[in-house]
């Protein structure tokens, strides 16, 4: 029986010893009321009230506890679809020659900004030129001779009055006339033709944009109007478009943004974050079957060609607003086992978890559609620290501390007496 009592007093001690070094396992005295008697009994009196106290009791028990919070408003809840973009030339054109010839001159370098009908090539002229001369000067010999034809005709019709000369003479001078009167017509649409060829042998910007690379195109180079390769391609890069997808669920939202001239915002992922906005100017009339996307278009303006085709971007476009949405920062909403959960303070101090209804994040903002109502508290901060029914006391979020005053500057700025 002493042997017995002996070890009894033995596992009470260790016991004691396990609760008191792992403060978790403490918790179980809460659930065993006469383990915590013994308990109680076998430590000293100042330490018996710190030991027996769970970290629950504690945030009850010793004081509020300090969060954060926030007041619930009504805002505008910017609905917003993002996706991946690429930046598009809104038109490109390969320059080409449109008659053969020999390269001249080139009037520009590789990367410039060229205006529409701004002079790119010339190639070499010399023979058109001969061919102009030489088709003006028949025009002008066959002028004279009609004017000869017909005065020969004016003559021969006194005569034919006369019945001086015979009605077939009379015939062959009017057959004369209208012959090179036909002549002189053919060699004036052919001087047309050649000066038109004269204008192609002068190359032009068929629109306003840069230019690519011309490395072998060079001055003394014979160029063919059947050559395949472009002498240069030229992007036009102002407006500029940004093509991206969307899944097909989102299309009905898309199309209302489309009617109502909705805007979106183009970043450039990079150190320095670049943002361009532009107006959505394209949907396309079909949705992608292997990928279940609609393609769809940003117009930017780009004048300052922060944009450049090829480039990846992200788009947001801002498809429509809705009012008189309930508005919280982000932080206050939280996941739970019955969905999305906000801890609101009431009137007395004590906080209550509230089951919400969350529409979307935008940004660092929660927009919800119900669960709370305008001007109630909630806590933004300090969520792991309380439970149901906790009490709070609300404090200030930590802002940047200004500088030190130090004691010299204490006296310095204390009044005199």
């Amino acid at each position: 029986m002493k042997r017995l009592l002996i070890w009894t007093l033995m596992l009470l001690a260790g016991g004691t010893a396990v609760l008191w070094s792992f403060p978790a396992a403490r918790t179980v005295l809460d659930v065993f009321p006469p383990l915590r008697s013994a308990f109680d009994a076998a430590l000293p009196a100042p330490q018996r009230d710190t030991a027996t106290t769970s970290p629950a009791k504690k945030g009850k028990g010793g004081g509020p506890v300090p969060v954060t919070a926030a007041t619930v408003t009504l805002a505008e809840m910017p609905v917003i679809l993002s996706a991946p973009g690429t930046v598009e030339a809104q038109a490109t054109v390969g320059v080409k020659a449109r008659v053969d010839g020999q390269i001249a001159e080139v009037l520009f370098k590789e990367g410039d900004l060229v205006k529409k009908d701004q002079v790119l090539f010339k190639l070499d002229d010399r023979l058109i030129q001969a061919q102009i001369k030489q088709a003006e000067a028949n025009i002008t010999k066959d002028k004279a001779t009609l004017a000869d034809a017909e005065g020969i005709l004016e003559r021969r019709e006194v005569l034919i009055q006369k019945k001086i000369t015979s009605e077939a003479s009379l015939d062959t001078a009017k057959a004369q006339v209208a012959a090179l009167k036909a002549t002189i017509a053919a060699g004036q649409a052919g001087l047309d033709a050649q000066r038109t060829q004269l204008d192609y042998l002068t190359i032009r910007a068929p629109i306003t944009g840069r230019t690519g690379g011309i490395s072998a195109v060079n001055p003394g180079m014979n160029v063919r109007a059947a050559d395949t390769a472009t002498l240069v391609l030229i992007n036009q890069i102002s407006p500029i478009l940004v093509t991206f997808s969307m899944p097909q669920a989102e299309l009905p939202a898309l199309r209302r943004a489309l009617a109502s001239g909705a805007s979106g915002d183009v970043a450039i992922p990079g150190p320095h974050r670049t943002v361009r906005t532009g107006m959505l100017a394209f949907i396309d009339n079909q949705v992608d079957k292997q990928t279940g996307t609609v393609a769809a278009r940003l117009m930017v303006p780009n004048e300052d060609e922060a944009l450049w085709p090829g480039q990846a971007v992200e788009v947001a476009l801002k498809v429509e607003v809705k009012k008189d949405m309930l508005s919280v920062p982000a932080s206050a909403v939280l996941p739970a086992q019955q969905g999305m959960i906000v801890w609101v303070i009431g009137p007395d101090n004590r906080v209550t978890a509230k089951p919400v209804k969350l529409e979307r994040f935008v940004e660092q903002t929660a927009y919800l559609s119900g669960g709370l109502a305008p001007g109630e508290k909630v806590v933004t901060d300090g969520q792991v620290r309380i439970g149901a029914g906790t009490m709070v006391t609300v404090r200030e979020p930590a802002g940047p501390k200004g500088p030190a005053t130090s004691k010299s500057d204490e006296k310095r700025n204390r009044p005199r007496s």
